[in-house]
């Protein structure tokens, strides 16, 4: 069991307790604001309260489910930001393919005609050669060999 959840030798009224004071934002968190409390249509006195939170360590299991709710909420921001990170990436490989897919077809229509624009040629094979790049350093390949072995998934 969870050291935050509730004590053996813990009553239900006094882990109700707990998990209002658990529960509470910790900038506000204390057994003063406690007394504003009524479960199980009963109210305790701030001794009270003291005297569960010693015997039942609250203190040391708040610690544990604030630090355990710091994890959740940093674990669902790493994953929705590598989700984002994904979708980027995903989309630049997009446009470097499109860019790949317009010099094709350049290409395909100046070997067609009659005469070979050198001009022509030369830029779309520039502009080849940059989306080509631009692909490289998206995936995270370079020109050393040794590279390919660098690559983290």
């Amino acid at each position: 069991m969870e050291r935050y959840n509730q004590a053996q030798s813990e009553s239900a009224l006094a882990y109700e307790y707990f998990k209002i004071y658990r529960d509470m934002p910790s900038d506000r968190r204390s057994l003063r604001a406690l007394c504003d409390y009524q479960v199980f249509g009963r109210k305790r006195s701030q001794s009270v309260f003291t005297r569960w939170s010693v015997k039942h360590n609250w203190q040391e299991r708040v610690r544990i489910w604030d630090v355990h709710r710091s994890r959740e909420a940093l674990s669902e921001v790493i994953i929705q930001r590598n989700k984002e990170l994904i979708d980027f990436i995903n989309e630049d490989f997009s446009i470097a393919k499109r860019a790949q897919n317009i010099a094709k077809r350049k290409l395909t229509e100046l070997e067609g005609s009659e005469e070979l624009n050198a001009h022509q040629y030369r830029q779309v094979m520039m502009g080849y050669r940059e989306a080509r790049e631009f692909l490289k350093e998206l995936i995270g390949i370079f020109e050393n060999s040794d590279s390919i072995n660098q690559i983290k998934i």
